[in-house]
């Protein structure tokens, strides 16, 4: 089957509190399989203060991860 070798990002932004009781945003991805099964799993080590600035991180290091392992992604 032609999408076998094929994987894809899922990408979010964790919410929790830093180190001084405010709210921020860490990026978190994982890795999935052609079937949806998850391969990897990791979070950023980065606190963001937005959201959108957590969940473009998660994107770009799921995506560079995929390039390291030398994979095709789902399109």
């Amino acid at each position: 089957m032609e999408n076998q070798s094929k994987y894809r990002v899922v990408a979010k932004a964790v919410k929790h509190h830093g180190d001084a009781g405010e709210q921020v945003y860490r990026a978190s991805y994982r890795i999935l399989d052609h079937i949806g099964e998850e391969i990897e799993a990791s979070t950023g080590t980065h606190d963001f203060k937005d959201i959108t600035s957590a969940f473009n991180e998660a994107f770009a290091l799921g995506h560079e991860r995929l390039r390291a392992m030398g994979v095709e992604t789902l399109q």
